[in-house]
């Protein structure tokens, strides 16, 4: 390991353990709700031009299937109200609840703490009358801001390749206002919840969508005119990545010399003031510099198309799930339950392989998922391992408690029953005492590799998160497919966990937690539709 990567490996290493919540002492957060500073949730540039968008009048009736097969016949890449139907669905406001004289929006894409620190920027080409263009999308208003034109050169390559850009980014500020020195655990979470509803969405239109590992957050930060932006302190926003939309499949290689050429866009727009005040997580700001990408070169493994066999469907439309998902605050116990095939039908949808969303992510898949299961009709409870690599198996099992049985619960699924018996307290217990974990279906946590993947790359630390977002997003779609609901969990007890699997070094690490049952509708909540308010 070099010199640099050493240090910076040392920097995630010692982040990661400074931020695990323990019984005894939860990472460091602010120690009371500073209403006052709760930064805005919606991002503006203030003077931008504006490019309104439609709304969808009525979903398109596409069944369940249509969230993982590619459409044949793909709407109009040089279309705004494609890509308005596209971005509805997927970064759009879901629904607005109110509660007395509060009232706030819920979104397509979840969120830790509904707090989104993600944001979504489009470079397009020519498109419907309008000059390419470096856009920012605004869910409130559902509408572009234009916050810089491209010079005709630069048009006439982006329009040669029949597609469009979209980078996400982050303010680390608005989850730390919350959470405190986790908050980077949760950007992450974030963009790859972000990442699984843009290639759901993408592929209701019959686009594909790839994410670009060849490229530097510095490269897109200076793109975006991040370098030279007066951010107000503590409120900067950072490049995550880069995605490519488009209806065939391209070669990156121009498009990432496009990105990488020098060219002095003109960004004049400042971007609106979040909070009065601000608290400074200067671990968040280490963490990040470790993380970012200096030599962009990462390996994926060859998946072939999912191997589980699918045999359900659903009495819902895919627009419909879409627009139905929700986090769960309750379950009840009584009825939180599935049965086998709907659960297997669900945790095969999280397989990496060629099916959306997993075909945008070009790294290997490093999570597997330690699941407590509860009430599964045809599974006894019990604690099990779903392996989502082949390749994890074997290291698990050395890894985990020598006295788990590792018994193949159904043939050609990669479900394995480790330990049976009630893990209900277990599972309350490990989640920080919520009764979501204990009262579900099942709740599970995702376990990743995380030394031997660190060293090699400490950039792919937030990429660990990546990967566990989207497969959140997949099981939150499932979830609400058959008439359950899904929540992630983000405060858990991180050794809790490696002590209850046997895992006894950073070998492995769980990083995200989630749970699915049968929620409890809050009846003191008002729900209003997403838009009520332009009309």
């Amino acid at each position: 390991m070099v010199k640099n990567q050493s240090a910076n490996y040392e920097i995630v290493k010692n982040y990661h353990e400074q931020t695990k919540h323990s019984p005894h002492r939860y990472a460091r957060s602010p120690s009371y709700m500073d209403w006052e500073n709760q930064p805005i949730p919606f991002r503006l540039f203030e003077g931008a031009p504006q490019i309104p968008f439609p709304l969808q009048k009525r979903d398109r009736g596409y069944p369940y299937s249509a969230l993982y097969e590619l459409r044949e016949n793909c709407l109009d890449l040089n279309s705004l109200e494609s890509i308005a139907w596209m971005l509805e669905l997927s970064m759009g406001l879901s629904a607005w609840k109110k509660s007395g004289s509060s009232e706030w929006a819920l979104r397509m894409n979840p969120s830790s703490g509904n707090l989104h620190p993600t944001e979504c920027y489009l470079v397009l080409p020519d498109i419907s009358g309008q000059q390419a263009c470096v856009t920012h999308y605004t869910p409130y208003l559902h509408m572009l801001e234009e916050i810089a034109v491209l010079s005709r050169d630069r048009a006439a390559s982006l329009k040669k390749w029949g597609g469009f850009g979209i980078i996400l980014t982050s303010i680390p500020w608005r989850e730390s206002w919350k959470y405190g020195e986790r908050a980077f655990r949760y950007c992450q979470h974030d963009i790859g919840h972000a990442l699984g509803a843009l290639r759901y969405a993408c592929n209701l239109n019959g686009w594909k969508m790839s994410l670009i590992p060849q490229i530097s957050e510095e490269t897109l930060d200076r793109f975006l005119g991040f370098d030279k932006t007066k951010w107000v302190d503590g409120e900067r926003e950072h490049a995550d990545c880069l995605c490519w939309v488009d209806s065939k499949s391209n070669s990156h290689t121009e498009i990432l010399e496009w990105f990488n050429t020098p060219e002095k866009i003109k960004y004049t727009y400042p971007p609106n003031r979040l909070s009065s005040g601000h608290v400074d997580w200067s671990i968040i700001d280490r963490v990040r510099r470790a993380t970012r990408v200096n030599n962009p070169v990462f390996s994926k493994a060859t998946y072939p198309s999912n191997p589980v066999p699918h045999q359900l469907s659903s009495l819902l439309s895919a627009e419909a799930i879409i627009r139905k998902r929700r986090s769960a605050q309750n379950y009840n116990v009584e009825t939180s339950k599935t049965d086998l095939t709907t659960f297997l039908n669900s945790m095969g949808r999280t397989l990496p392989g060629q099916d959306c969303p997993f075909d945008l992510f070009p790294y290997k898949a490093q999570i597997s998922l330690a699941i407590f299961i509860h009430n599964v009709q045809g599974l006894s409870p019990g604690l099990y391992m779903f392996i989502r690599d082949k390749n994890h198996l074997d290291p698990l099992k050395r890894a985990t408690l020598s006295s788990f049985e590792w018994h193949q619960v159904v043939e050609n699924h990669p479900l394995y029953l480790l330990e049976k018996g009630d893990f209900r307290v277990v599972a309350h217990s490990i989640s920080c005492a919520q009764d979501i974990a204990a009262d579900s279906s099942y709740s599970l946590g995702m376990i990743s590799r995380f030394d031997s993947v660190l060293m090699k790359s400490p950039a792919m630390y937030p990429r660990l998160f990546w990967e566990a977002g989207l497969i959140g997003q997949v099981l939150y779609l499932e979830a609400e497919a058959y008439n359950l609901r899904a929540t992630g969990i983000g405060c858990f007890f991180d050794d809790e966990m490696h002590k209850k699997l046997g895992l006894k070094d950073c070998r492995w690490q769980s990083l995200y937690h989630f749970t699915v049952g049968k929620h409890i509708e809050d009846s003191r909540l008002e729900t209003k539709p997403p838009y009520y308010h332009l009309k």
